[in-house]
This record gives C-alpha cells, sequence and structure tokens, in this order.
C-alpha cells in the first residue's frame, strides 16, 4: 500500500475535496479524500481537536506530530521559520523537522538525546518514519548488549529432581514414588517490559514503508524469541517496575508505550486503522525551556547561577486560604543569593505594533499572583519569536512584609526561527543568546529598582 504524505503548517490551510483515491496536488495545494477518510479525520478531530474542518479547507491548529488514517499521512509542524508561505515553509521542512525533533528531544518528548537527533534526520525520511526509525536502532542495539529476565515458580512433576522437592505431596503419593513434584525458579523473557516492547516493534512493522525500519524491526523481534506477541494496554505498560537493571529498557517502553497509545488496530483482521502522535506546540516550548535550564545548565546559565535551586512546575502555594486553586509557574530559580526568578512560558506570537503586544490580561492575573505569593524579585513572561524580537519591561506594585516593591516584569521572546538547530554552530550561537537572555534576567532581579523608572502595572 503506498502512502500519501501530506505537509501541514501550523495555522496555515490546506484545500481539499472528495474522490476516489488520495492523492494531493503541490500545486494547487490541494488534498483527495476519500470519504471514508474524512469521516475518521472527523472523529479523530473530536478527540484531539487538532484541525479545524469546513467544506473546503483544513487548517491545523497548535498540535504537531503524525496521524496516519489508511494510506494517508498527515504531518503537522509548527511554523518555526521567518514565512506564512506554504511554498516556502514546505521548501525548508527539513530545518523545520530538525528543529522540531531538536525541541522535543531537549524538552524529554521523545526519549533521544539530543545529540542524537542529527543521525536519525533524513531529507525524504516521514516524521513517521523518524519516530519508528529512532525505535528501531535503539532497541536493535540494546538488545545485542542488554537482556531483561524475570523469574517465575514452576511447580511440576517431573521424573528428576529439579530445585526443591514438595514432600508433603510426594509422601502422599507412594504409589507414584518415581514421580517427583518439585518447585523451581524458571528464567524467562516472557514479561510485561519484554511485551511491551515486542508489541511496539510489532505495530510499526504494520506502519512503516521503509525496508531499513523493517528488517531492523524484524530483526529486534527475533532476539526477543520466546516472548509472545499479544496486544498490551497502556495500564499494563505503566505497571512495569524499573531498577538498575532494567533502567536502559526504559526510553524504549516509553515510545513503545507512545505507538501503542495512538495506534488503533481493528480486532478482526489485525489491521491498523489509524496512529496518532500529537503534543501541544505550547508543551512542547515550555518542555524545551525546561530542559535547557535543567539538562544544559552549564551552557546556558552564567556562573552567577551557581548554587541556584531550578524547579519545573513548582508548586508554590495555593491561590485561596482553603487550599484550593494551586499556584504552579513553569520554572521557578532560587539562586545561591537569594535572588528569586519566576519564569512562564507562553506559546503564542506577540504583536510589537500593539501597546501591550497582545500580552493576555488573565496572564498578568496569573503572573502578578506568583510574584506576591512566593515573593519573587523578577517575573518573565517568555514567548517564541520567528520575526521580531520582544524586550519589554513593566512592573509589578506588591506590597511585601509592610513595604510596597516595585517587581520588573520582563517580557522577552526567544528567536525559534533564526536557527537550524541540528547544525552545531548555530546550535552554539542559540545557547549563547540563551544565555545572554538568563545574565539579563538576573541583572534585572538584583538591580534597585528606582522610582518612576519604568512604566508601573498598577491596574493589571
Amino acid at each position: 500500500m503506498k502512502v500519501v504524505v501530506v505537509d501541514l503548517f501550523e495555522f496555515t490551510s490546506i484545500n481539499y475535496t472528495i474522490g476516489q483515491t488520495t492523492e494531493f496536488n503541490e500545486g494547487s495545494r490541494t488534498l483527495v479524500l476519500r470519504e471514508s477518510q474524512l469521516i475518521t479525520l472527523e472523529k479523530l478531530n473530536e478527540k484531539y481537536g487538532f484541525l479545524e474542518i469546513s467544506r473546503k479547507t483544513l487548517k491545523p491548529k497548535n498540535l504537531v506530530g503524525v496521524v496516519q488514517v489508511g494510506d494517508l499521512t498527515l504531518q503537522i509542524f509548527p511554523k518555526l521559520l521567518r514565512t506564512s508561505s506554504y511554498e516556502s515553509l514546505e521548501s525548508h521542512k527539513t530545518v523545520v523537522m530538525g528543529n522540531l525533533l531538536k525541541m522535543l528531544a531537549v524538552g524529554g518528548e521523545i526519549p533521544i538525546k539530543p545529540s542524537e537527533v542529527a543521525g536519525v534526520l533524513s531529507e525524504k525520511a516521514p516524521f513517521l518514519e523518524i519516530l519508528i526509525s529512532i525505535y528501531s536502532q535503539k532497541l536493535l542495539e540494546t538488545l545485542r548488549y542488554h537482556r531483561h529476565y524475570t523469574y517465575r515458580t514452576i511447580e511440576e512433576d517431573l521424573n528428576h529432581v529439579k530445585g526443591q522437592i514438595n514432600f508433603a505431596s510426594y509422601t502422599s503419593r507412594w504409589h507414584r514414588r518415581h514421580v517427583i513434584p518439585v518447585r523451581y525458579n524458571d528464567r524467562t523473557m516472557d514479561n510485561p517490559l519484554n511485551r511491551t516492547l515486542k508489541y511496539g516493534a510489532y505495530l510499526m512493522t504494520r506502519l512503516t514503508q521503509s525496508r531499513e525500519n523493517y528488517r531492523r524491526l524484524k530483526s529486534a523481534m527475533e532476539l526477543l524469541e520466546g516472548v509472545p506477541t499479544v496486544p498490551v494496554s497502556i495500564h499494563e505498560t505503566y505497571q512495569i517496575k524499573f531498577n538498575r537493571l532494567n533502567v536502559v529498557f526504559k526510553p524504549l517502553v516509553e515510545i513503545a508505550r507512545m505507538f501503542i497509545s495512538g495506534t488503533t488496530v481493528r480486532l478482526q483482521t489485525g489491521k491498523i486503522e489509524t496512529f496518532t502522535f500529537l503534543v501541544p506546540m505550547e508543551k512542547v516550548f515550555e518542555s524545551f525551556v525546561a530542559g535547557l535550564l535543567t539538562n544544559s545548565r552549564y551552557e546556558v546559565l552564567p556562573r552567577e547561577f551557581e548554587g541556584s535551586v531550578i524547579k519545573t512546575q513548582h508548586h508554590i502555594g495555593n491561590l485561596l486560604a482553603e487550599g484550593k486553586f494551586w499556584l504552579i509557574p513553569d520554572i521557578t530559580i532560587q539562586t545561591a543569593y537569594g535572588t528569586k526568578i519566576i519564569i512562564d512560558t507562553k506559546y503564542k506570537l506577540l504583536n510589537k505594533e500593539d501597546q501591550k503586544l497582545g500580552v493576555s490580561q488573565s496572564d498578568l492575573y496569573q503572573m502578578y499572583a506568583y510574584a506576591s505569593h512566593w515573593n519573587a524579585d523578577v517575573v518573565v513572561l517568555l514567548y517564541p519569536a520567528i520575526s521580531n524580537v520582544i524586550n519589554r519591561e513593566w512592573h509589578f506594585n506588591i506590597k511585601a512584609e509592610g513595604t510596597e516593591k516595585k517587581v520588573p516584569l520582563l517580557i522577552r521572546s526567544l528567536d525559534l526561527g533564526r536557527f537550524k538547530m541540528l547544525d552545531d554552530e548555530e546550535w552554539k550561537e542559540f545557547l549563547e543568546k540563551f544565555r545572554d537572555l538568563m545574565g539579563e534576567i538576573l541583572s534585572r532581579g538584583r538591580q534597585r529598582l528606582e522610582h518612576g523608572e519604568m512604566e508601573v502595572l498598577a491596574n493589571v
């Protein structure tokens, strides 16, 4: 079955019509769908809400990833370039895909080291095949050096001694003294972890169009000989316990779980009807920034941050005295010198021409609550940018310990459209820009504010 792969970009429409076969005309940006495919897409959209489906157009929202319906694969990418035209985005698809994979890896949304991303990216490989390639390569490589065995207790009758003799049973049947009831521990690969790995590989063999991916998956399944290929539920994958002996398999279980949860299988035939892997871009952006600060702190933080306590999704208190409405900023930093910094990411493109930049009032209320409750020295709203970088400073008037202090509210943006993140030099340049931003944030937190220095948000 030949699969038609269609590239979609955030908030950029393509046309569609109903026909007998699936095809995509790149010139007119028109997708021909079978009616059954459109019905399936509408059902998936009810569940995930990733498209705006009108009578003639499909328009992706802010979820990125891949959706496969029969012989149609939709690849949904973010608009991480300084252009809004479909043609320009399509011509730079490899850069966009590379940046997305890098962000997913840094943020831990896909269990692969950021340094390994370039090795799996191919100019012609669809996003789904890249995900399968990551799994097949890592699974085969891991199984060549590691196996996960567990022990199970077996009770059976033998004509020889193995393990322990069940004397209570043996003495009760002297007429069959030649048969010995025994109990012993048997080492086996048939356990939930290996069943998850094998079932994940099986699903991928049904999805992949790549001969190399298929070959690697089959080789891995052969190494798991003795493990039955049976359906595994999402609940079962979360029951797997990891320790120092099997933790090497944890990233692979996470990928397998991703495929198990995203795949719909027709029970009668075993045929895969749909596959979905969708991640909200606000989560990608938030995880990416958090990953930079927690996993690459020595590369992105100036020396003044040494000894800092960095927390993500930090519960700093409750809005109500009754303990309801938790206050959980995306990132909190407390330096060794006591400076308190709150960073909250927002996946939204700001408008430099707007007096308020397009910052929502609810976000300001939220940051005010964070700043006042945690007694922060500086709070930051961090947005993505693909053209104009935003650099604005406002202030909150906050009463603390009987006095009123001005807390800087920094509106900053992170340029995601300028750099090719898989290029080593450009990645270093991106990290340097991020380091400069963090240095600036720290200096504003430590700087004593003078009266009337800047605009004050007295009424937010």
